[in-house]
């Protein structure tokens, strides 16, 4: 989550007490997440990085007719550079080289998402729709339940707002194995 440093003032202050002496604090203190779980060393070798372009491209378009279609461009260029950009994010994160920081720069979730206001809900139909892409491009079945780990425990950093006392609701792989037929 990328919170602002006065939203963690905000937080210290509803904390503390008359005896307490108030104090910044990075926002990290006041985020729980639990640890990314990268897939095996031989994944991405094993899937293949054009695989990983058609599902970033299958997943690409069905957002586009999806309720959070308003955080996608229209046209069809600058589409397509989002889509690269999003596969190269992937093929780096999933050990393919630095792919992404050589064309874009060092990766940094907080200013890629910080444009659009991404809350709990527009997570969990960003997920649901990978589920639905690993369903619909037959996703190799000895890898799926390490991608999906990797991609959701991954997704829940891109939250940049959330109501207070709100949390993410967690998409495990069994529950999406069941939902969506894996």
């Amino acid at each position: 989550m990328c919170q602002s440093l006065e939203n963690a003032l905000i937080q210290d202050v509803k904390r503390s007490n008359a005896s307490q002496k108030l104090r910044w604090s990075a926002s990290k203190e006041h985020m729980r997440f639990p640890p990314i779980v990268k897939p095996e060393e031989n994944f991405l070798k094993a899937v293949g990085e054009e695989n990983l372009l058609r599902m970033v491209i299958h997943h690409h378009r069905l957002l586009q007719k999806s309720e959070i279609a308003y955080m996608y461009p229209i046209d069809e260029e600058a589409f397509m550079e989002g889509v690269h950009k999003a596969a190269h994010f992937f093929i780096q994160a999933l050990g393919g080289g630095n792919v992404y920081t050589k064309a874009y720069g060092a990766p940094s979730m907080c200013k890629t998402h910080a444009p659009f206001a991404i809350d709990a809900h527009a997570r969990e139909v960003w997920l649901r729709y990978y589920a639905q892409t690993l369903q619909e491009i037959a996703f190799p079945k000895a890898y799926l339940e390490q991608f999906w780990t990797w991609i959701e425990t991954f997704s829940l950093r891109m939250i940049n707002r959330a109501a207070p006392n709100t949390y993410a609701k967690r998409l495990f792989s069994h529950d999406m194995q069941r939902e969506y037929g894996w």
